[in-house]
């Protein structure tokens, strides 16, 4: 396999990267030169994805960060600057996911998941802008869902990840006089050890049957598309909305009965 150095001497935070999705996200960045910084609610599971990175040959820095506190934003922020020498690239993944239906869902629940995953997301980026300016430019990509473009899974976390997608677009206006590219992705339903008893439910089963790809996503799935998005490649790509999942948002699929219609 040829080694890729996309982002030989780049500085990137990857928000939640010391599990699933973000840990391999983060992973990926390092294998391809990019010191990584990694701030998460977990500072174990941070650490051991640092230490992971290290390991391989990489650079990498963990932290202890709640996204949806300011002052923890900035301060992050600025530790990564002085410690890894500026900010290129920003992975908005932290995130929470809550699956309680509307008349059961608590006001401070619904507080969480809109402060973790709209406002955490806004924070960072607000505290990353000024920082990107400093080297020229840079690239922000956050990881919204499938579910904030279909109304999937529960009601507070759709909403969140809605909300992330009409803040991708909106920032759109004012991050490219700065040379600063937006742009969002959204997961199907991926393989993880946080689904995992999901998966092997009878409602899981259910959902991979509905999915034309014929199988749940992967954390490589996604995270090469989060690299090619942060890397120069997609230099001329702001305010897009990139499904990976499977053909899930695309396509309804009502059965072999419908499929074979057409046929007689």
């Amino acid at each position: 396999m040829i080694k890729r150095n996309r982002f030989e001497g780049k500085v990137a935070i990857i928000t939640g990267g010391g599990s699933g999705l973000g840990q391999r996200i983060a992973m990926d960045l390092a294998s391809e030169g990019a010191s990584v910084a990694i701030p998460d609610i977990n500072f174990e599971a941070a650490e051991l994805t640092a230490k992971m990175i290290i390991a391989d040959g990489g650079k990498a820095l963990a932290m202890k960060t709640d996204v949806s506190q300011g002052q923890e934003v900035f301060s992050m922020i600025d530790l990564v600057v002085q410690q890894l020498g500026g900010l290129d690239i920003l992975i908005n993944n932290a995130g929470v996911v809550m699956r309680t239906p509307l008349l059961d869902l608590k006001e401070e629940d619904w507080d969480k998941e809109l402060a973790v995953d709209l406002k955490g997301v806004y924070l960072c980026i607000k505290q990353a802008v000024p920082k990107m300016i400093e080297n020229g430019g840079g690239k922000i990509v956050n990881i919204s869902s499938v579910a904030g473009m279909l109304g999937f899974l529960a009601p507070a976390y759709t909403a969140a990840k809605g909300g992330l997608i009409s803040l991708t677009k909106v920032l759109v206006g004012e991050l490219s006089p700065l040379k600063i590219n937006i742009n969002t992705v959204c997961p199907g339903f991926c393989a993880t050890p946080l689904n995992e008893a999901v998966r092997k439910s009878e409602a899981g089963q259910a959902l991979k049957n509905k999915i034309p790809w014929g199988r749940y996503g992967n954390p490589e799935d996604v995270s090469a598309s989060v690299l090619f998005l942060a890397s120069r490649e997609a230099n001329y790509i702001t305010g897009a909305i990139l499904s990976v999942d499977g053909g899930l948002s695309s396509f309804v699929d009502l059965g072999s009965g419908y499929r074979s219609f057409d046929k007689k």
